[in-house]
C-alpha cells in the first residue's frame, strides 16, 4: 500500500484488515463519479453505485460468528481518521456480513484488492441505510 499525497492505493491483492469504523459517516451521493461517498473523520470511502445494492444486502444480511475480523494472512490497516485520506472506490462486496461481539465486517474489493471492512454497529446501521436509499 502507498500514500500517494492524500490517495491511498494498495499495492497488491490483499488481503487487507480494516480497523473498526465506529463513529457513523457522513454521505454524499456523487453521481457525477457514480459514487456514494462515506466520511469516517478524514478518511474518504468511495462507494461504487454498482456495488452499493450488493454492499446493502450484505449488511442486511447478517451471519454472527464466534471469531472476530482477523484471519491468518490478513495485513492490518490503520488510518489516522484526522488526516485526510481518501481510498480507492470500492467495488465489490462477497456475499453477507458478519457479527462478531460488537463489530460488524464485510468482505469487499478495491479493484483486485480484497479486503475485510469493519464497523461498529451503529455505523453498519447508517452505512446500510444510506446504501438501500442510493441503490433502489
Amino acid at each position: 500500500m502507498s500514500d500517494q499525497g492524500q490517495r491511498i492505493e494498495f499495492e497488491g491483492k490483499g488481503p487487507y484488515l480494516f480497523q473498526v469504523l465506529s463513529d457513523p459517516p457522513e454521505a454524499t451521493l456523487l453521481e457525477d463519479h457514480e459514487v456514494c461517498l462515506f466520511r469516517f473523520g478524514q478518511l474518504y470511502l468511495p462507494v461504487a453505485l454498482s456495488a452499493c445494492g450488493p454492499m446493502a444486502v450484505a449488511l442486511t444480511e447478517m451471519s454472527q460468528s464466534a471469531s472476530g475480523p482477523a484471519r491468518e494472512g490478513m495485513i492490518p490497516l490503520q488510518f489516522d481518521l484526522s488526516e485526510t485520506l481518501e481510498l480507492p472506490p470500492l467495488t465489490g462486496v462477497a456475499g453477507t456480513s458478519f457479527q462478531h461481539d460488537d463489530i460488524i465486517y464485510l468482505d469487499v474489493s478495491f479493484g483486485e484488492a480484497e479486503a475485510r471492512l469493519c464497523f461498529s454497529i451503529l455505523a453498519a446501521a447508517v452505512i446500510g441505510q444510506v446504501l438501500s436509499q442510493v441503490g433502489s
